[in-house]
Order: structure tokens, then sequence, then C-alpha cells
């Protein structure tokens, strides 16, 4: 059995092992910046993949809200009148990703 984790004390390990930094260099590096300002940013769907392993049973709805909720403003940066997309928009702003950023990260 796993032991049980707060949500609150998770997002706080995350933010620390994985600074904002880090996920911005990988942005950078993989060239996969935005063009525009969208209300899915590079830095928000990362977070977000990596959360979906915690919360692997929960809606990809569910767990951005938990990471809005969750984490301090400098490790999701969104605007004061954000509001989850759809679905549809949130597996549009993963392919956007892409896995390269990702695997940048995890070789940092």
């Amino acid at each position: 059995m796993s032991p049980d984790i707060q949500t609150e004390e998770l997002l706080k390990a995350i933010e620390t092992a994985i600074p904002v930094k880090a996920i911005e260099q990988a942005i950078a590096n993989t060239q996969t910046e935005e063009e525009r300002k969208r209300s899915l940013p590079a830095q928000l769907v990362v977070s977000l993949v990596i959360a979906m392993s915690f919360w692997s049973k929960d809606s990809m709805r569910d767990v951005l809200k938990n990471l809005i909720d969750g984490m301090s403003e400098s490790w999701v940066k969104v605007g004061k009148y954000w509001r989850v997309p759809c679905k549809s928009a949130i597996t549009q702003a993963r392919q956007r990703l892409g896995a390269r950023v990702m695997s940048d990260l995890f070789h940092r």
C-alpha cells in the first residue's frame, strides 16, 4: 500500500524537485514557446503532464484544477480571470507541446 500523501505536500514537493527555471529552460531548448498568449501556456501544460501521473484516475480537467488551486503563482502563471478549458483544448495543448520538452526536462 502506498502512503496517503496530502495534495498540498505533493504539490510543494513537485515545486521543490522541478524548479520553474528548469521548465522554462526545457521549453526554450525545444523551441516550444507560444507565439501568442494562450489560456494553457507551455509551462502549465508541462506541469499538467507531470501532475497527471500523480492523479492518474482523475480527469485532465480535475488535475488542472488541483494544479491551479494548489501551486504557487510563480510556478503556475495564469491570469486572474483564468477558467479551466474544455477537454479538447487541453488535449490540443498537450499535442502542441509534444514529447521533446518532457524528455529535455527529464534529462536535466
